[in-house]
């Protein structure tokens, strides 16, 4: 795969999805994927680890069993995340026309690779070097994570819950556009009356319609 690569937040749920393995990296890509909403169809001979939890969940079922060396899985995703390269790069011959697979230990040579993410509320930065090096990505994603504001989770929030009332409103497009540019600057997030600031920004725009 071209290290060139178009970033995307992508809805997980529709998607049929299964996970080659049963150790660590196997666990935490399973784990990031049912938090995200997704069914996960795992097949492995035998889990490493505490895997108990993500068992007794509703979203995962497991296949006790190894995959063969012709064998062309039924998913639109598949993670390979063994520690046996060789079955990966057979399963690369063998993948189904427009299959997705991600491979753990040759991130290039997969469809995709899975960036280090940080998660603060509706806020989501993701960081990759393109399995470059996972060390240097550690480091740029806590780097990241020291910046970031601790507010931006309740920030984030209320500029939600504020975008959906001005745009719900009657009024001029422009005049609700300025708005939210206002309200999202630094200034204004920032001030303590920011709910009464929006109240009065609400009835301008209305009023202007007239």
């Amino acid at each position: 795969m071209s290290h060139a690569a178009l970033p995307y937040m992508i809805q997980v749920s529709q998607l049929s999805i299964t996970v080659v393995g049963g150790g660590m990296v196997a666990k935490k890509r399973t784990q990031s994927l049912i938090d995200a909403g997704a069914h996960i169809h795992l097949v492995t001979p035998r889990l490493k680890g505490d895997w108990d939890e993500l068992i007794r969940s509703h979203n995962l079922t497991w296949e006790a069993r190894k995959v063969t060396d012709e064998e062309c899985l039924l998913a639109d995703w598949v993670f390979l995340c063994t520690n046996n390269s060789a079955l990966h790069d057979r399963y690369k011959q063998n993948k189904a026309p427009r299959q997705m697979v991600y491979r753990c230990d040759l991130a290039q040579e997969g469809n995709f690779y899975v960036p280090a993410s940080i998660e603060r509320g509706l806020l989501s930065v993701s960081v990759s070097t393109a399995g470059a090096s996972p060390s240097y990505t550690k480091h740029i994603k806590e780097t990241l994570e020291a910046v970031l504001p601790s507010h931006a989770a309740e920030d984030l929030q209320f500029l939600q819950q504020a975008r959906k009332r001005i745009l719900a409103q009657k009024g001029e497009r422009q005049a609700k556009l300025k708005v939210l540019k206002e309200l999202a600057s630094k200034d204004r997030l920032r001030d303590p009356n920011r709910e009464e600031w929006l109240n009065e920004a609400c009835a301008l725009v209305e009023k202007e319609r007239r």
